[in-house]
């Protein structure tokens, strides 16, 4: 076995691609040396603007670069480099126009913008090369974080982690003129933040809804869509990608981090892979089986997301609303509630609270007066209802943990 010169994932001598991350690898007629190719620390790019502190990773498209841009006060940025791995003129041409893409996608995600997605700063070619900057997010990836505590992650973190990543899914599925998909959504591309913000992250596939192929890799014989295979659905495998291949990948890294199983390990004994491979091996374990603890609510929209048909999955805005009925709402009587049925949780809050008001309801006091309006005056002097008690379901916030209105209180925070 050897490793992948990109991603360092187990190889094959004989393979010609990598079941990780889908690069071509050396047996195919590349020369090692080009594969490890680097830029070395204090290289300096477009003039000296930018110069390089360290490489932050490798992946398909390309390497990954901490730098300072020197023309802003030595700001951090993030510089993406499209390496020259190509066997054909044909297949860096191919590369070459998937990376002006990207650059272009993330430009126009830029405006208006979303607070899950991150700025691109520049984009520039130098030499047989080009270059992305953007904006540098200091973090930790959910795949780090997966290794480095070395057990599944805590169900709440994961329902807020993927609430976040289907908040940025409704941004990209809504853009005008066409919708955006990102195709490669995994733990290893959402990032958590010092300020526990989530960001969505390396577009390097992203594209337009309605335009057909993407990146491709060959692969015994066969021509299928790049993607990363565990987490890619089998229609973007057959370059049919829609809007719900995004809900599934989402569906397989939630699954991934409750349970710590790495999807992608199922692929690694095949030197090549090709559709009736993917097939036979896109199933995924009941999440109520493999991790029996998480709340049967969770598990059943899990199976949604991961259904083998597009059309029977949630869409991301159905899927933000649902992951927002099963976060914590501080209340631990509503929470073991809804963590066996989100629905009957809500039922139940409205159910208490409608009986709090007709018990405890009571007049609030008329409103001060207006300066040069007599106390008296009818139209100062308007009754209405102050509740009793602060709100149980959202401990008087007026909104749950997972930011949304609090569905018992309507958002006043009393009953």
């Amino acid at each position: 076995m050897t490793n992948c010169p990109q991603c360092g994932a187990p190889a094959k001598p004989e393979a010609r691609y990598c079941t990780k991350c889908g690069v071509r690898l050396a047996a195919a007629g590349l020369a090692d040396d080009a594969l490890s190719e680097s830029l070395s620390v204090g290289t300096a790019l477009q003039g000296g603007r930018y110069q390089v502190i360290g490489q932050l990773g490798q992946g398909g498209m390309g390497a990954v670069y901490l730098a300072r841009d020197m023309e802003l006060f030595g700001r951090l940025c993030v510089i993406k480099q499209m390496r020259p791995f190509f066997a054909t003129q044909s297949e860096r041409r191919r590369a070459e126009e998937d990376f002006k893409r990207e650059a272009e996608v993330l430009v126009r995600l830029n405006h208006p913008g979303h607070p899950r997605i991150p700025e691109v700063y520049g984009y520039f070619v130098e030499g047989l090369d080009q270059f992305l900057v953007m904006k540098y997010i200091e973090g930790e990836s959910l795949e780090r974080r997966l290794e480095r505590i070395g057990r599944p992650l805590a169900e709440t973190e994961v329902i807020w982690c993927a609430q976040e990543v289907a908040n940025a899914l409704v941004y990209l599925h809504s853009r005008k003129p066409q919708p955006v998909i990102h195709r490669d959504i995994k733990p290893a591309n959402i990032i958590v933040d010092p300020e526990d913000r989530v960001w969505l992250v390396d577009f390097g596939l992203a594209k337009a809804a309605v335009s057909s192929g993407a990146r491709v890799m060959v692969a015994g014989g066969k021509t299928v869509a790049a993607g990363t295979p565990g987490y890619t659905p089998l229609e973007q495998w057959q370059m049919q990608p829609s809007l719900k291949s995004d809900i599934y990948a989402l569906g397989a890294t939630v699954h991934h981090l409750l349970t710590a199983h790495d999807p992608r390990d199922r692929f690694t004994s095949f030197p090549e892979l090709d559709l009736e491979i993917l097939r036979s091996l896109s199933r995924f374990q009941p999440l109520a089986e493999a991790r029996p603890d998480v709340s049967p609510a969770l598990a059943s929209l899990v199976g949604r997301c991961l259904d083998p048909d597009p059309a029977r999955r949630p869409s991301a805005s159905q899927l933000e609303i649902e992951l927002g009925r099963l976060a914590p709402t501080g209340s631990k009587f509503f929470d073991a509630v809804k963590r066996w049925s989100p629905t009957v949780g809500e039922m139940l809050g409205t159910a208490l609270a409608t009986f709090v008001r007709m018990l405890f309801g009571r007049p609030r006091p008329g409103r001060q007066p207006f300066p040069g309006r007599s106390a008296g005056s009818s139209s100062n002097d308007v009754p209405s209802q102050r509740a009793a008690i602060p709100c149980l379901y959202c401990r008087g916030q007026g909104i749950t943990r997972a930011g949304r209105s609090c569905p018992i209180c309507r958002g006043t925070g009393y009953w």
